[in-house]
């Protein structure tokens, strides 16, 4: 097998993972049973169609796939939000939904792909804690496969790099397997 052959197999590999985690998540949405976060899902998207378009631009190509499956879902669940999520919101909430908007800002200002994707993690982490700080509330309010099998998928998007040089690309694939 060939090094590109090899990576455009872990592309598709850690695509077809990410669909796989984020079916049993919509149906778990709809079931009742996970209660998605209205504003993590809207900085969630807007992050994921970000890091979509930087990594395409940086010359990301099937490590990008994970990414654009990714955007889907995110818009897909932000819609389901609105009528299963929670809205309920405190004033972390608030608070980490004003830096993820100050930091999508600094983005546009810079249009910097680099920046963009560094950015992108601190606005995953943003989102991330409005999740965890939504889970300490209600503790089965998150089904933890799907989030596993989106920590596989990123092994698989960064095993698609292996020939690319280390660097900007690596970035969100490594911290979305962390």
């Amino acid at each position: 097998m060939t090094l590109a052959t090899f990576t455009s197999v872990c592309g598709v590999i850690s695509t077809v993972l990410a669909v796989y985690c984020g079916l049993p998540y919509l149906v778990s949405i709809v079931r009742g049973h996970t209660k998605p976060h209205q504003f993590s899902w809207i900085i969630l998207t807007i992050m994921n169609v970000i890091v979509t378009i930087s990594q395409f631009l940086e010359g990301g190509r099937s490590s990008i796939l994970i990414s654009f499956t990714f955007t889907i879902y995110s818009a897909i669940i932000l819609g389901l939000s609105y009528r299963y999520g929670l809205r309920d919101t405190s004033k972390y909430d608030r608070w980490l939904l004003a830096l993820s908007l100050v930091t999508i800002v600094v983005w546009v200002l810079t249009r910097n792909n680099d920046v963009a994707i560094w950015l992108t993690v601190l606005i995953d982490i943003f989102a991330t804690t409005m999740i965890m700080l939504k889970v300490k509330a209600d503790a089965g309010s998150e089904d933890p496969i799907p989030w596993l099998l989106a920590g596989i998928a990123y092994v698989f998007s960064i095993l698609s790099l292996i020939g690319t040089p280390l660097g900007i690309l690596y970035v969100r694939p490594i911290y979305g397997f962390l």
